[in-house]
């Protein structure tokens, strides 16, 4: 159990335990979403979709710590870097936003390099080089780090304390030590690599700041390591989703070597992220193979107009036209509106539903098809068991799942969030007072 004592100060550190048997769901799950991941990466990938990945994933590792940049510089920087059009230029000068794009993009280069003191180093000089807060960028940190929280009765808890300057660099090489001993051979053991090495390099702290940046990147770095493959992974956006009980549970593991309950809630988070990698993937590929089918056949407006749903990703794809949106989206009048979405009929690239004014019409791709949503496009063991506690017990709430499929609450709340985003599943009523329900579309 957590006690007064922080993990770096018990004499087993850095040993530290978890029981296997309690995370067998989360591990199997991330399972299923790793081998989906590894078949997503034997397509091409997008290089504008990495470009995006890759500045959002800049953008948001800063916005955690509180850091703004320029997504347009940021964007600039890396499409400059990979050869990709799709930014425009911009004469923005900004040493910040520079140097967040250099970082996600030598993570990504780095992605089978020895790990390394020195590495880690010139990652940290990448990301603050210019900062005009005088810390040293490349540099292990000489004061010590200390986190203490005032309640509004003036009593203080230290609710962070990290090893001191002295001992950063030996803290270093023991992790390095740690990293290259354990063993990536299976997916089970890529996601705890994953998990226990991200908590073991934030609790050393190394760096006067940059700390959590790094060690998110830290965490890409893994996955790819076990992928075998470098990818873009918005990292930091699935850590700013579930934020309150990532520090929550981070400063729970701060206390303890026993690192299953903070297994418990991360490994859900990498599953999540590998999901939302292969979702991102099968939208690329059906674009891809869409557009190869009928483009050719469209007219100039109507390729604009296509190409502005596909710029918001699979829910612009699948939102659907009608002869008003058309009108909007093309400027044209109504008449010929319908006479463009006649002949993209006749081409077969659009199917139409429903009849007279009400008509919409879809894109005419498997993926885009409404109502075929996926379960975040893997099949899921714990969605079905909580999307069956729907069907049998509406109106009951994520306690009630909790009791009854014996995971943790990291994992229910995922499978609940999934089978939401799937139309599965409605939450009606108050925040407090109301619950789930299996929507029309569900029920068997």
């Amino acid at each position: 159990m957590p006690g007064d004592l922080f993990n770096w100060q018990r004499k087993d550190w850095p040993s530290f335990s978890f029981a296997r048997g309690a995370l067998k769901d989360e591990l199997a799950a991330f399972a299923r979403a790793f081998r989906a991941a590894k078949a997503a990466l034997r397509e091409p990938q997008d290089p504008l979709f990495v470009a995006r990945t890759l500045a959002s994933e800049a953008v948001t590792t800063s916005a955690i710590e509180g850091v703004e940049v320029d997504e347009a510089v940021v964007m600039s920087s890396i499409c400059r870097a990979l050869g990709v059009p799709g930014a425009a230029p911009t004469a923005a000068r900004d040493a910040r936003s520079e140097g967040a794009a250099r970082m996600v993009l030598a993570v990504r280069e780095d992605w089978d390099a020895p790990i390394s003191a020195a590495l880690l180093r010139r990652w940290h000089g990448m990301l603050l080089e210019g900062d005009d807060r005088g810390i040293r960028a490349g540099a292990f940190r000489e004061a010590p780090v200390r986190v203490v929280s005032v309640d509004r009765f003036g009593r203080s808890e230290t609710r962070f304390e990290a090893p001191p300057p002295e001992r950063v660099r030996k803290e270093i090489a023991r992790f390095v030590s740690v990293w290259n001993a354990a063993s990536a051979a299976t997916s089970a053991d890529v996601a705890l690599k994953a998990a226990f090495l991200h908590v073991h390099f934030e609790s050393i702290h190394p760096f006067e700041d940059g700390n959590g940046r790094i060690g998110r990147a830290l965490v890409a770095k893994v996955l790819a390591e076990g992928l075998g493959h470098p990818l873009a992974l918005p990292v930091s956006t699935l850590v700013f989703r579930h934020r309150r009980a990532y520090y929550d549970e981070l400063n729970v593991a701060s206390r303890t070597l026993d690192w299953t309950a903070w297994a418990g809630f991360f490994v859900p988070v990498l599953t999540e992220l590998l999901e939302g990698f292969v979702a991102a993937a099968r939208f690329v590929a059906a674009k891809r193979d869409y557009l190869a089918r009928y483009e050719a056949a469209f007219s100039e407006r109507a390729r604009k107009v296509v190409l502005r749903m596909f710029e918001d990703g699979e829910t612009g794809a699948k939102a659907g036209l009608s002869a008003a949106k058309w009108t909007r989206m093309a400027k044209v009048s109504k008449p010929t509106a319908t006479r463009d979405l006649a002949e993209l009929v006749d081409v077969g690239a659009i199917v139409p539903a429903g009849d007279g004014p009400t008509t919409r019409y879809f894109l005419n791709h498997p993926v885009f098809a409404p109502g075929n949503e996926p379960i975040d496009g893997i099949n899921d063991g714990i969605n079905d068991r909580i999307l069956r506690l729907v069907r049998n017990h509406p109106g009951r709430g994520v306690p009630f799942f909790l009791a009854s499929v014996k995971a943790s609450r990291a994992t229910v709340e995922r499978a609940v969030r999934a089978l939401v985003r799937a139309g599965r599943i409605e939450h009606l009523g108050s925040r407090k007072t109301g619950g789930y329900y299996a929507t029309q579309t569900s029920t068997p």
